[in-house]
Formats: C-alpha cells, structure tokens, sequence
C-alpha cells in the first residue's frame, strides 16, 4: 500500500506494473513471486483490483490509506 501512497494514486486509479515491481523488488528482494503475493495479499483484502496494466486502488483501499496517514 506504500506504493500507492508513494506515487499518490487514488481511488479507482491504476499503478501500473512498471513502477509497482521495482518497488517491492527494492524493499522485498528475497521473495521470488513478490508482485503475485502483493497482489493477491491486497486484493484478498478488497483494497486492490487487478488490471491488464496494473493494479486500481478501490475505495476501500484508498479508506485504508486515508486512515493510515
């Protein structure tokens, strides 16, 4: 959820694979499938949908940030 937070995406918003994989390559290099993980993580808790290019912040994703500032 960092990411999203980081590249200010908002609800219904995508953060396309192209920035979200360095991202958790940089901070999780020892998981082999961190962006399969990540994604089914964030989606199992309704904060995330996956998309052809990426994965869109919902609004329960977004509530979440906005809660955590």
């Amino acid at each position: 959820m960092a990411a999203f937070k980081e590249n200010s995406i908002d609800a219904g918003k995508v953060l396309h694979y192209q920035e979200l994989y360095p991202y958790l390559q940089e901070r999780y290099p020892k998981y082999k499938d961190v962006q399969k993980e990540a994604e089914h993580h964030l989606a199992k808790l309704a904060w995330v949908t996956p998309a052809p290019d990426g994965l869109m912040l919902t609004q329960v994703g977004y509530n979440n940030l906005d809660q955590n500032k």
